[in-house]
């Protein structure tokens, strides 16, 4: 499987980063557009930051003529990429940008089959065969990046720790001797909540996680909030909903809808957000039912609750108290996951600044 993932994510990097360097007006001039779809198949995500669409122009050998790369997406694809490799080199051990490309990956894809449906009415009229296979094409990388998914999360360990007895149990070993299995059996009946036999991850986990995962976020849906307000079709109705309700409302019921679509996808798939993916955590069932895509939806839901992140600091958040969830650790090293979180930081802010600047 190591092989597998590994030859697949560097030929789709390799074929997606030639694209952008292909003179393709010169294959529509020779009426070979097929060629373009066939392409395609490897074409990358897109995501922007809010207003700022990252792009990079390069001067063409025509005089005057360009082109255009948007600049996230050879970041996104490099970062796959690295991460490819560190996997392969490292014998699987090493799988923090891997795990957060693949699930990024999967996110997105998720995110722009439900666009292409979503006008399948239209588009099929006119073009049935291409919209068909660019569904297709969705359809297969979300397959295989789901399989590979779920073989690089079971690769994963949780780091144990002792469960301490409550005070009444020390009290009752101290008169008769009690077994560990019947002090966890005498808890469980007492309490729908168990004691998790696992190391809980730390609150600047937590923090950290959520800033990254809101960033990730916009990042990912940014091309389709103000995509929609671009639109001629939906940009009159936005407008009225922004008149009577204020335009950073609308924006933020936008990115509220988007967090949930990103939480569903992510944690309440694979149990493991890309933010938890780069800091080596995941979410975790308290009660005696297993965790399931059900519970995940309540703990998103409960996430939007005006002020419910400043939950955490009291004993628990309430989208882990009230759907009886924690977040866990994996075994880690903890120097990969400093570089590995400074490296991302660093590019995403470049590009960012870059966005900015060419808006100047």
């Amino acid at each position: 499987m190591k092989n597998k993932i590994t030859f697949i994510s560097i030929i789709y990097c390799l074929f997606s980063i030639s694209i952008y360097f292909i003179d393709l007006e010169s294959i529509v001039k020779n009426n070979s557009e097929y060629i373009i779809h066939i392409l395609n198949f490897f074409s990358s995500i897109r995501f922007d930051f809010l207003l700022f669409e990252n792009e990079l122009e390069i001067p063409l050998a025509e005089e005057g003529g360009y082109r255009i790369i948007p600049l996230n997406t050879i970041i996104f694809t490099i970062i796959l990429l690295i991460g490819s490799l560190l996997y392969f080199i490292s014998n699987e051990k090493k799988t923090r940008l891997l795990r957060l490309s693949m699930l990024f990956f999967f996110i997105a894809k998720s995110v722009h089959l439900f666009f292409l449906l979503f006008n399948i009415t239209e588009s099929i009229k006119t073009y049935p065969f291409l919209t068909l296979y660019y569904i297709f094409i969705d359809i297969f990388w979300l397959f295989l990046t789901y399989k590979a998914l779920v073989y690089l999360n079971s690769l994963k360990e949780l780091i144990p720790v002792e469960i301490e007895a409550t005070k009444s149990e020390i009290e009752t070993n101290s008169t008769e001797r009690v077994s560990a299995r019947e002090i966890m059996n005498q808890s469980l009946e007492n309490k729908k909540v168990k004691q998790i036999p696992f190391e809980k991850a730390s609150l600047g986990n937590r923090f950290l996680n959520y800033f990254l995962d809101t960033f990730f976020v916009i990042l990912i849906f940014s091309p389709y909030i103000f995509g929609l307000a671009k639109s001629r079709e939906y940009r009159d109705s936005i407008n009225e909903l922004g008149s009577e309700i204020g335009e950073n409302v609308v924006f933020l019921l936008f990115i509220a809808i988007a967090r949930v679509i990103y939480y569903l996808l992510s944690e309440g798939i694979f149990h493991v957000s890309p933010a938890k993916a780069l800091t080596e955590t995941k979410v975790l069932s308290t009660s005696e039912q297993k965790l399931n895509f059900t519970t995940i939806a309540g703990r998103t839901f409960i996430r939007l609750i005006p002020f419910e992140a400043f939950s955490f600091f009291g004993k628990n958040g309430w989208h882990d108290e009230l759907s009886n969830t924690t977040v866990v650790k994996n075994k880690q090293e903890e120097i990969t996951k400093i570089f590995s979180i400074l490296f991302l930081l660093a590019i995403f802010i470049a590009s960012i600044i870059n966005g900015i600047w060419d808006k100047i």
